[in-house]
């Protein structure tokens, strides 16, 4: 079956066996801080303007994501660049950062930065949310992501021409994580791979 006939017979929503754990160690009084790295979806919108929240929307899956991949770029400006575009306060600590599929569009120095730029926003207990390619030979659909229900995910296919991909194997995204490991993977249609992350505890 085609993959663009898979979305449609899914009707925009998909299956998410992982979610739940996102949201398993936050506590009823905490505000939840989320950065989430897409689009504002009005999926996301109406699910966590039911909770107590602070939502943020990076946008970072926009025409210019080449610009981060910049080879003549040093790593101290990539980080520079990410850190101006995410515009997070000093004082933040993100609880939750939903990554959907940004890393098979960075290359691998341009997701060091990115986390790089991250680090001081994040805590001990800081847990995260991406979307890969099952193997790094397949097509990744081009799609705006975002959470309709505590275990289903939304998904809207882009219309615009897709950015370069860059294919990382399972391997090399688990090193290229650096501040992050993969706690739990599983499969989603489309040949793509949900993943929960965690901060690794040597960097705390």
């Amino acid at each position: 079956m085609p993959e663009t006939d898979q979305l449609l017979l899914e009707n925009n929503i998909l299956s998410s066996s992982l979610l739940v754990g996102l949201f398993n160690h936050i506590t009823d009084d905490k505000t939840l801080a989320v950065l989430d790295m897409g689009l504002a979806s009005s999926s996301s919108v109406n699910f966590f303007g039911r909770t107590k929240c602070r939502l943020q929307f990076a946008g970072l899956i926009e025409p210019e994501i080449d610009s981060y991949n910049n080879q003549e770029l040093s790593h101290a400006e990539r980080v520079s660049l990410f850190k101006e575009i995410l515009n997070l306060q000093p004082n933040t600590k993100i609880d939750i950062i939903l990554f959907w599929d940004i890393f098979c569009y960075l290359s691998a120095p341009a997701i060091g930065a990115l986390l790089e730029a991250l680090m001081p926003n994040l805590h001990a207990r800081t847990k995260a949310h991406s979307i890969g390619l099952l193997n790094a030979r397949q097509k990744m659909l081009y799609s705006e992501y975002g959470i309709q229900a505590i275990d289903q995910l939304w998904q809207q296919p882009v219309n615009s021409i897709q950015p370069k991909i860059y294919p990382h194997s399972r391997h090399d995204f688990g090193r290229l994580l650096s501040y992050f490991s993969i706690d739990k993977s599983c499969l989603l249609s489309g040949n793509r791979v949900e993943n929960i992350l965690m901060i690794n505890s040597q960097a705390n």
